[in-house]
């Protein structure tokens, strides 16, 4: 049978590809610019530790004793100046003492510090990676049970990009985000709440500058995030762009289309670096600003307290002054810290969310009637009864078609291209689904059958023979892994793939892939046709499967 005006999954660079194409499934990536959804985004991605409580308990355990051992140095600090200002000239024995002992509690909390630095790194790692491997494990699970049309309307590459580039960028920032999230907040109360014991009105003069802070900070965040979502969006589209070019290499190389192609690459690439460039610009703009208002609120702090030390009777010393300074100082750390990684966590959450997106797209519908089908006892009668179908709305390609076909019988479908042969054999097998009408499998609504039910009994071989990365062996069991080394030769010799197999160096060992071009098309096709006879199908679908074999082979199959 004949191609028909099917969209195809693989189709040559034409010579003005278009890579902000909309429709169907695609326009979802290109719509992500406009979700504007990070805290939703956050909290889902954080649901997917609720299977590891105990690691999360035990990334916050060593954080929690880090931030409380930071307060150690800026106090003791304080209380060293103090002492050596106090100190009288017959009491430098017992201030050295002092000193020694305020030392050893400094480097102790140093140590400790430095230790819980190891645990986190090492936990934040074993977090982010089973996590990152949770969501890669479901988001691969998820695109396999799509339906066929959902491939047919996205380039692979897009769905690859969302598999390696955006989870990627999920697990670089997924375990830093957590705990420098929960590090920031827990430093800003226990910081806060001993500044506010040590003296309250420098704490309010620490303060000052947090309104500042927040309005800026915001004003960043929202002027950046559109450019990084953006920026997810233009990787997509060049691994799609990538994809379709080397899959079509010798299309674009029959026809001389290598210049318009690395045009198009350029252009793509350009706009890429235009956006990157911005997006990071912006982004970096977060840390050198929180730096600023950082150092500013240290001078006010300073400024403020020097003068409250100078009057007399004044219970501010000198020493807690010092003190004061480092603790405002931490108290912007933690801001900073974040301000630092805002550019990776702004890619993260741009990354999730096309994530989430691909992850939210309905997967093929199981019937919700029950069934009466049978497999075993499947004899493999099809009915189509005023069936009308289209690949897109207003576009007919069938309408009100009526057929039998009987078991046991071999029928061909003759037609001019474009007809719907071949859409009458992805209807069977319900890659797509019919607009009206019925199609009957022994009596029975195929609609009513669950799809892996269904296509268990069919095997289909399509004139685009699709090989997979492993050893002729493995390709010819594709559909039936349990079958032994003699049911492998027999279907081999049944569909007369055997006589080329054993020319082969290594007979059924020998390692092909898609791009193999040690075989000819004719011979990939036996293959196919023997992977599908060795699945003992009920019903044999062949769609020009014998269109690269010669006439001779072909009369024997």
């Amino acid at each position: 049978m004949s191609n028909n005006n099917r969209p195809t999954q693989k189709q040559p660079p034409q010579p003005a590809v278009n890579p902000q194409r909309r429709g169907g499934h695609q326009a979802q990536f290109a719509e992500v610019q406009h979700a504007a959804a990070p805290l939703k985004t956050v909290l889902r991605l954080l649901s997917y530790l609720k299977s590891q409580r105990k690691t999360v308990l035990l990334l916050f355990i060593p954080v929690a004793v880090s931030v409380t051992a930071s307060l150690v140095g800026p106090k003791i600090l304080g209380q060293i100046i103090d002492t050596i200002e106090k100190a009288g000239q017959n009491e430098l024995g017992e201030t050295y003492r002092t000193i020694g002992i305020l030392i050893f509690y400094s480097a102790t909390a140093f140590l400790i510090q430095q230790l819980c630095a190891l645990i986190q790194g090492y936990t934040t790692n074993l977090l982010s990676n089973r996590t990152v491997k949770q969501l890669r494990t479901d988001l691969f699970g998820h695109v396999l049970d799509f339906q066929v049309s959902e491939f047919t309307e996205t380039t692979h590459g897009e769905f690859m990009s969302r598999l390696t580039n955006d989870v990627d960028m999920v697990s670089n920032t997924l375990g830093q985000g957590i705990t420098r999230f929960f590090e920031t907040v827990l430093m800003l109360i226990l910081t806060f709440s001993y500044m506010l014991y040590l003296s309250p009105i420098l704490t309010l003069v620490a303060c000052v500058t947090l309104p500042l802070t927040y309005i800026l900070g915001r004003l960043i965040v929202i002027a950046s995030r559109k450019l990084f979502r953006e920026r997810q969006k233009c990787l997509g589209e060049i691994n799609g762009f990538v994809e379709q070019v080397f899959t079509g290499q010798k299309t674009v190389a029959a026809f001389s289309r290598e210049q318009i192609c690395k045009s198009q690459f350029r252009v793509m690439v350009e706009k890429l670096r235009t956006i990157a460039i911005k997006a990071e610009t912006l982004g970096g703009v977060m840390g050198p600003t929180m730096n600023m208002l950082n150092n500013l609120n240290f001078l006010l702090v300073a400024a403020v307290g020097g003068w409250l030390a100078s009057k007399p009777d004044s219970a501010i010393s000198v020493g807690l002054i010092v003190s004061f300074t480092l603790f405002s100082k931490n108290f912007g750390r933690p801001v900073n810290m974040l301000a630092n990684q805002f550019n990776e966590i702004q890619s993260a959450i741009a990354g999730a969310e096309r994530v989430f997106r691909l992850l939210d797209t309905p997967k093929e519908k199981l019937p919700d009637t029950p069934t009466t089908f049978q497999p075993e006892k499947l004899r493999g009668e099809l009915k189509f009864k005023d069936v009308t179908f289209g690949y897109k709305p207003g576009q007919t390609v069938l309408k009100n078609f009526n057929a039998t076909f009987s078991p046991g019988k071999k029928i061909a479908l003759v037609g001019e291209t474009g007809c719907g042969k071949t859409t009458i054999i992805s209807l069977i097998s319900r890659f797509f689904e019919i607009n009206e009408g019925s199609i009957e499998l022994d009596g029975i609504d195929i609609r009513t059958i669950p799809h892996k039910l269904l296509r268990s009994r069919m095997a289909v071989v399509l004139q685009d023979t699709h090989l997979f990365s492993g050893t002729i062996r493995e390709n010819i069991a594709f559909g039936n892994t349990q079958a032994t080394d003699e049911e492998i030769a027999a279907a081999a010799k049944l569909a007369f793939a055997d006589a080329f197999i054993d020319r082969l160096p290594k007979k059924y060992e020998t390692h092909i892939n898609q791009a193999d071009t040690a075989l000819s098309q004719g011979q990939c096709q036996l293959l196919a046709i023997a992977r599908a006879a060795l699945a003992n199908p009920a019903i044999l679908i062949l769609d020009e499967a014998t269109s690269y074999v010669d006439t001779r082979t072909e009369k024997h199959i």
